[in-house]
């Protein structure tokens, strides 16, 4: 029987890179424990590029979007995967994915910059549809995020408009150490959900 791995995207933050904070590291564990290779896409000038120019490059390189499929964003890389989605949707009304696992996902900032404004409007986009089309969703912050303060209202956004489950870690801030082993731990647990195949290599690994 053909065993199908996961595809998992991976979408950095603002500014970032796809070597930035704990990315290589994170690709190199699950590569090694799991045999899955996290394909990383850095957009070209995040922190120049408006919302259409980021969800064109995700449409020009994400090739597989079906129930085997993942997305791995960090902060604004939540926002751009979000907005990817419901394009998507416009066209395609029956679309269904893997999930995804957002890291330091806001909806707020707490002193937005000029360039990051644009992505604090998300009255256009139809949370009910991505919440349908997505069968794993989960957000982890940090309850002292610099960008974010308000964890609890944070949190239950999250919840309202995705229904997504939502844990908060203490003192990470902004996740963006070059090690992060809660990352590591919610992304196991995301390949845990991808299949029974995968489930049997991480309950192994995990116990």
């Amino acid at each position: 029987m053909t065993v199908l791995q996961p595809t998992i995207y991976l979408i950095p933050r603002w500014a970032g890179t796809i070597h930035s904070d704990w990315y290589d590291w994170l690709v190199l564990e699950i590569k090694n424990k799991y045999k899955i290779e996290i394909q990383r896409l850095e957009v070209p000038d995040w922190n120049k590029t408006s919302i259409e120019e980021s969800v064109q490059f995700l449409n020009e390189n994400i090739k597989e979007l079906n129930e085997n499929t993942y997305f791995i964003g960090h902060s604004v890389g939540c926002q751009a995967i979000l907005r990817f989605l419901d394009k998507k949707l416009e066209t395609s009304r029956e679309l269904k994915v893997g999930g995804f696992l957002f890291i330091a996902a806001w909806f707020e900032v707490d002193i937005p910059w000029v360039s990051l404004k644009p992505w604090l409007k998300t009255e256009n986009l139809n949370f009910s549809f991505i919440a349908q089309a997505a069968q794993y969703k989960k957000i982890i912050i940090s309850d002292n995020d610099p960008f974010t303060s308000d964890f609890k209202q944070n949190k239950e956004r999250w919840k309202t408009k995705l229904s997504a489950d939502v844990v908060i870690y203490s003192n990470q801030l902004h996740f963006n150490k070059f090690i992060e082993p809660n990352v590591l731990k919610e992304v196991e647990k995301m390949i845990l959900r991808s299949g029974n195949h995968y489930h049997r290599i991480v309950q192994n690994q995990i116990n």
